[in-house]
């Protein structure tokens, strides 16, 4: 009797071990900080939750594959003609989640909305062409071409009605007016056939829950130590932060290109991951060394400009105190709040500031650093003209060979290079951590955040005793 009694309690504590370990249930649940705010494509504001679910629910013109090429989606077919000037585009034979399918008016009406399409024509050729007239060559338009479609009738959709990929939503929880959770089913590949987003106040909140087991994996900033999790920790190549120069400014340092150049090659990586250049993260990638430090002596003042926030005061001082030893001038900072931040880059009242800019996947950077970009409210905040690098941009243009592209940027790199209008510091790191009852997640080929469910089909539960 004892020994049976023995053996049921030793059964028992075996299958309470091997249910804590294996999970039979096909769901991942996600923590994320933040409210679903609008889950129409470019009708609303950007944010990390409504992105991640535009790319969950919705597919596009065109996407890209795990190799970084553009791929037709809902485009069957595809043609560039005069020169690059117009894009014929035919849709194919998919369906909205009510079973209405996807015509030229849906995409017409999503573009229509944003502002990248001011000065661009579209014209419907019947129920499944467009026509994109563009007013000068523009080889990257693919890839503006990768933003989610939204359908027309999305008025008349019921939540669990959004959506053309093979993801769909289940249903919500709401919490004193707010929503708590979100779950898809995913109808496609894949052993994991439902996601589940929960979304929390703050930072605080969403560490706590993963240390209750509320969530598989999530991603956070602060340092989180349970061994029960592994950490994914890769660069945000959608965003750099640098000291931007004005070369327009009246402070001598910052028009030295010796001294720009030795700024570059004394300022230490202070956090992040490591920016390899102006085309850092794309296919145009090159080698981005440091150069040489200046043997020349540099006397005078330069200001730094950044925004009054803990995380840009920290740095502006960091390298306050790395220039003042290194290249021994006298460094003094300025701190700002947005409002006169904005202000300030308005009227180009700084010798140096720090910044952050977004960026896409595809390389073309003309919008940040060709000479025509130099005025308020152009992002080529440093004034940086050099008629050679705005060719190279120019003519990188107007091919859609990428072996040609590339010869244009390798030439821009360099250009770049000599000048130094700014000091590349750092990509954020985008931190993701995974409950190890889980495999199969990669973050390695992700140029944003957004991205990281690209591979989900591949994600499964682990099994492991």
């Amino acid at each position: 009797m004892k020994r049976y009694l023995f053996l049921t309690v030793f059964l028992s504590f075996v299958l309470g071990w091997l249910l804590l370990r294996f999970n039979p249930s096909h769901s991942f649940t996600e923590g994320m900080v933040g409210q679903p705010v609008d889950l129409i494509p470019g009708q609303g504001g950007d944010n990390l939750v409504d992105e991640t679910l535009e790319q969950l629910l919705y597919r596009a013109l065109f996407s890209y594959n795990e190799k970084g090429e553009i791929k037709p989606d809902l485009a069957a077919d595809y043609r560039i003609s005069q020169g690059g000037l117009v894009y014929s585009v035919e849709i194919g034979d998919s369906f909205w989640r009510d079973g209405k399918p996807i015509t030229s008016t849906d995409v017409i009406s999503t573009f229509i909305q944003n502002p990248s399409f001011a000065d661009i024509r579209i014209e419907q050729e019947g129920e499944k062409r467009v026509r994109f007239i563009l007013q000068n060559p523009l080889s990257s338009f693919l890839q503006v071409l990768t933003a989610p479609i939204a359908p027309a009738h999305f008025r008349n959709l019921a939540i669990n009605e959004l959506g053309s990929s093979r993801f769909f939503i289940k249903d919500l929880r709401r919490e004193g007016g707010k929503i708590s959770q979100m779950t898809l089913l995913n109808e496609g590949e894949g052993e994991l056939k439902e996601l589940t987003l929960r979304f929390y106040a703050n930072p605080d909140d969403l560490i706590s829950a993963a240390g209750r087991g509320e969530i598989n994996g999530f991603a956070a900033q602060k340092e989180f130590t349970d061994p029960t999790f592994t950490l994914f920790k890769v660069p945000v190549f959608s965003r750099y932060f640098a000291i931007f120069f004005n070369l327009s400014n009246g402070n001598l340092l910052a028009r030295n290109q010796n001294f720009r150049q030795s700024a570059r090659a004394v300022t230490p990586q202070l956090a992040g991951l490591k920016v390899e250049g102006p085309f850092s993260g794309t296919w145009a990638q090159g080698s981005w060394a440091t150069p040489k430090l200046s043997k020349g002596k540099f006397s005078g003042e330069i200001e730094i400009t950044a925004a009054d926030e803990a995380e840009f005061r920290t740095l502006a001082r960091q390298i306050k105190e790395v220039w003042e030893k290194k290249l021994r001038v006298q460094v003094s900072l300025r701190f700002l709040p947005e409002e006169a931040l904005e202000k300030a880059l308005e009227k180009r009242d700084f010798a140096a500031i720090i910044l952050g800019q977004e960026v896409n996947r595809d390389p073309d950077r003309y919008n940040l650093w060709h000479s025509s970009q130099r005025e308020y409210p152009g992002q080529n905040v440093a004034g940086w003209a050099n008629p050679r690098a705005d060719r190279a941009l120019e003519e990188a243009r107007k091919t859609q060979n990428r072996k040609s592209r590339l010869t244009h940027y390798r030439n821009f790199q360099r250009l770049f290079g000599e000048d130094n209008p700014a000091v590349f510091l750092y990509h954020p790191s985008f931190n993701y951590y995974v409950s190890k009852n889980f495999t199969g997640v990669d973050l390695s080929k992700i140029f944003d955040p957004s991205e990281r469910f690209w591979n989900f089909k591949d994600w499964d539960r682990a099994f492991s005793f």
